[in-house]
């Protein structure tokens, strides 16, 4: 079995290697012809027959047929959840496989903020946890991943705290509300829907209401419709998520948190255009450009219907962040409320998807 693993970036050396698994980040020190890439970043040279849409699922796609090689060591260059799995899966590959299921649902949630069953959740929570507490007490991103790895056998065993119930809890809670109604989903076709937040709530937990959580954020109540929710159901539809005021409607268009990553399983939605850099996109939609516009000629409150012109995993339309394509701001890119009612706007821009 492989046993050694290096984070590029680490303050201790890098072993020698005769032949080098890379995965999930971009392999700086790639040998053609010697090593192989096992990711899902864009560009990458991760060979067809592996590809999935994270790069934990290659790596176990890899780990149930690998190539022949005198591979010797495995290496990434970042520290995230679907990082931290694709390690663990090529180290140790009889365990990963027999949960398979679970890493998968796991990495996604992380990389994509997509939902998964109690078990992902629990490692995907308690991962990110331990994570966070390595970079607070910066650990060298080597040590850090050492916990990290350890960690996984003990959530896999069903480890628990009360810091993962709460973020269990809060996402609970988030689909709770869809499911009950009390934050209304209307699905207009396959590949748009609306999540309207009604002014009760929102006016309770504005903050958390308007909240766009940063990549591979914990699960936690400060936002109040959490994207994982949202994407039980609507995984691969693009969602509006309106927020109620009195004086007016907060917007934020959401397009599928996969979008950044090279997918093989999933639709892709249209205007994203790999700009040539590390997981970098332009934005254009023509479509949705001549509504956007339309939406700027009806508007009479102060502010600016705001479309997303470059996008990265981390960033979008300033003010709001990835997988936000389009929101209604202010002249200080804060959130602001707009004029316009949502069956105006949900008709205008569900036609655009359909």
């Amino acid at each position: 079995m492989l046993d050694k693993f290096y984070i590029l970036g680490s303050k201790f050396e890098q072993p020698k290697s005769k032949q080098t698994i890379f995965v999930d980040g971009s392999p700086e020190v790639f040998r053609e012809g010697k090593d192989i890439e096992l990711s899902h970043w864009l560009p990458n040279r991760t060979p067809k027959k592996f590809k999935a849409d994270t790069s934990t699922e290659i790596c176990l796609n890899f780990a149930s047929n690998p190539l022949s090689g005198n591979w010797d060591l495995v290496v990434n260059n970042h520290i995230d959840v679907d990082g931290i799995l694709s390690v663990f899966t090529i180290l140790h590959n009889e365990t990963a496989l027999q949960n398979r299921e679970i890493l998968v649902q796991a990495a996604e949630m992380g990389d994509f903020s997509s939902y998964g069953k109690t078990e992902a959740q629990i490692l995907f929570q308690g991962l990110t946890l331990k994570m966070l507490e390595g970079k607070s007490k910066n650990l060298d991103v080597f040590k850090n991943y050492k916990k990290c790895l350890e960690e996984v056998f003990l959530l896999l065993d069903g480890k628990i705290t009360s810091e993962i119930e709460e973020g269990i809890s809060a996402l609970k809670k988030s689909v709770s509300k869809i499911e009950k109604s009390e934050i209304e989903r209307k699905v207009f076709n396959q590949r748009f829907v609306s999540y309207s937040i009604p002014q009760n709530l929102a006016k309770k937990n504005l903050n958390s209401a308007l909240n766009v959580p940063k990549f591979n954020s914990l699960l936690s109540e400060e936002t109040l419709l959490l994207p994982q929710a949202r994407n039980k159901f609507d995984k691969e539809k693009v969602q509006l998520v309106c927020a109620e005021n009195e004086n007016g409607w907060f917007y934020d268009l959401h397009y599928p948190g996969f979008m950044w990553a090279e997918t093989v399983n999933v639709w892709r939605a249209e205007g994203f255009e790999f700009s040539g850099s590390t997981n970098g996109y332009f934005y254009g939609f023509p479509k949705l450009e001549k509504v956007v516009s339309e939406l700027r000629e009806l508007e009479t409150n102060f502010g600016i219907w705001v479309l997303a012109k470059e996008l990265t995993p981390f960033s979008s339309i300033k003010g709001r962040g990835f997988p936000v394509i389009l929101s209604f701001l202010n002249s200080e890119s804060k959130p602001t409320q707009s004029s316009l009612k949502p069956e105006l706007v949900e008709k205008m821009l569900s036609e655009v998807f359909n």
